[in-house]
């Protein structure tokens, strides 16, 4: 878009040069008529991006939320910490498993909690984007603008989600469980101790599982029009 619009501008000052003062008048009117055109393309992309990420959010945390929506889903399930998986595989030479398994599902839990309140937390960054190649984005992959939405807001989400997280955790109660689990491991002789940041685990893997949903909902609104539940969307990814 930025070198279409510099190429324009450069085509109407040269035009200008060389033309008398009504043929300058007469090019400037056109010129005003395509800079229009131009502008509201660009601003209705990014309003039909905007409405796509809208929705995609909405129904993507809803589903988190559900009742076993991270737990039952394979793709955003949260398991035992891969980092300090050699306590797991220790709980289990304990006869603790059932523990582990009950620590698991509380993750889960606990991520299905926190996406409640996501859909406003994550919307409120999706109005404050700026689509600064709207063009290249609605040309670009199947999630394109999750991509965009994810790398211009991730550390402002973080921030967000961290307090809702550490609020979620305290009323599962897997930080309890967790510092049992823990606590039997760091007893067994000789083996190095486990300090590990479970609300930081939390908070990353919830926010990724959402939007891993996310960039399924705008894939299935660019390729299914049955998807494209707005005129805007519509008339944008037809």
């Amino acid at each position: 878009m930025k070198t279409f619009s510099t190429g324009f501008c450069f085509f109407i000052f040269f035009m200008f040069s060389f033309n008398p003062l009504h043929a300058q008048l007469d090019l400037l009117k056109k010129a005003s008529t395509s800079a229009k055109k131009l502008i509201n393309s660009d601003k209705k992309i990014s309003n039909g991006l905007t409405e796509a990420l809208k929705i995609s959010v909405q129904k993507s945390c809803l589903e988190a939320s559900l009742e076993g929506g991270f737990l039952e889903n394979e793709k955003i399930k949260i398991t035992f910490p891969k980092e300090i998986i050699k306590v797991k595989k220790a709980c289990k030479k304990l006869g603790i498993n059932k523990i582990v398994v009950n620590f698991e599902e509380k993750l889960n839990k606990t991520a299905e909690q926190v996406s409640q309140q996501a859909a406003d937390i994550i919307l409120e960054a999706v109005y404050d984007l700026q689509f600064t190649d709207a063009l290249k984005i609605l040309d670009g992959d199947d999630d394109s603008a999750t991509e965009y939405l994810r790398r211009n807001s991730y550390d402002n989400l973080y921030q967000s989600f961290y307090p809702k997280t550490k609020n979620e955790i305290e009323k599962t109660g897997v930080d309890e469980l967790f510092g049992v689990i823990i606590k039997k491991y760091n007893r067994i002789p000789l083996v190095k101790k486990v300090d590990f940041d479970l609300l930081d685990y939390i908070t990353i893997k919830t926010i990724d599982g959402i939007f891993l949903l996310i960039a399924e909902k705008e894939k299935d609104i660019r390729n299914n029009p049955n998807a494209r539940v707005t005129d805007l969307l519509k008339d944008l990814f037809k």
